[in-house]
């Protein structure tokens, strides 16, 4: 199942807790690149269609809607540069019963706010490229994903099965016809929550509910043959309902949000790269 090897990152060190209300649910959690020290969250289903900035100490900054977007079940959010451009990837990959034929990703160019003030925006239908995606062995629920800057492909990890399944598919400039999610390995773990990759692609954080694993990915190395390799579990501190992973975006460390659970607020932690 892995090896610890708590000697990466250090213990877990709460930065602020989620006062905001509407952020009841946080299921995905990135580190902004246009908003530097600053993180994008989103619920989980149930929600309307949109996005939160909050800051390092979790104090809340701004809502994006997204126009036209129905939301059935987002569950992670992810970052990618293209051309120059840093573009977020939301997930509505969600499927307790595993019966939803196909999911859903929305890509947007990442909003830059001004942080010295409160926003409320929209991001115009037009501006949102969905893509449709299926996958090659029957529905699966799913709460992880992450895009690779390396090959350019987008990994959905499962969450449910006892070895959880890596799925992946290209993922063009332009929506195309329903896209295949090819299942391209599996996991000796299972209710995996959220996933993380590094900025320049050479680390990978798999979350479940309870624990926290790691891989370093090798030169030139794929992201199955990274994955195939035990994980290192790192420091963890249980959270009500921990859900959300990210890593920093400088590679100083790794954050965790949770689901406001049990009566209990959730707070943003950091684990510092030692």
């Amino acid at each position: 199942m892995g090896q610890d090897h708590a000697t990466v990152f250090g213990p877990g060190r709460a930065l602020g807790k989620i006062e905001r209300t509407d952020i009841s649910e946080a299921s995905g959690l990135i580190a902004a690149v246009g908003n530097p020290h600053h993180f994008w969250t989103h619920n989980d289903s149930g929600d309307k269609a949109r996005i939160f900035l909050i800051d390092r100490s979790a104090a809340y900054k701004a809502t994006f809607y997204l126009g036209g977007i129905t939301a059935r079940d987002w569950e992670d959010i992810g970052m990618m540069e293209r051309n120059g451009r840093h573009y977020m990837v939301v997930g509505d990959i969600g499927d307790n019963r595993g019966k939803r034929p196909y999911v859903q990703l929305h890509v947007f160019e990442e909003p830059v706010v001004d942080v010295g003030k409160l926003t409320v925006d929209t991001i115009l239908k037009e501006q949102i490229r969905t893509f449709t995606l299926k996958y090659e062995d029957g529905p699966r629920d799913a709460e992880s994903l992450f895009f690779d800057p390396q090959d350019k492909c987008i990994y959905v990890i499962s969450k449910r099965e006892l070895e959880v399944g890596i799925y992946s598919s290209d993922l063009p400039e332009t929506p195309v016809d329903t896209m295949i999610l090819r299942k391209v390995g599996k996991l000796p773990h299972t209710f995996i929550t959220s996933a993380a990759i590094s900025p320049d692609g050479t680390e990978i954080l798999l979350k479940s509910l309870m624990e926290v694993f790691y891989w370093k990915r090798r030169p030139k190395e794929s992201i199955p043959a990274a994955l195939s390799r035990p994980a290192i579990k790192l420091p963890y501190k249980p959270e009500p309902q921990g859900e959300a992973i990210s890593f920093a975006h400088d590679g100083r460390g790794y954050y965790t949000l949770s689901e406001a659970a049990l009566g209990m607020t959730p707070f943003l932690y950091f684990y510092q790269r030692l």
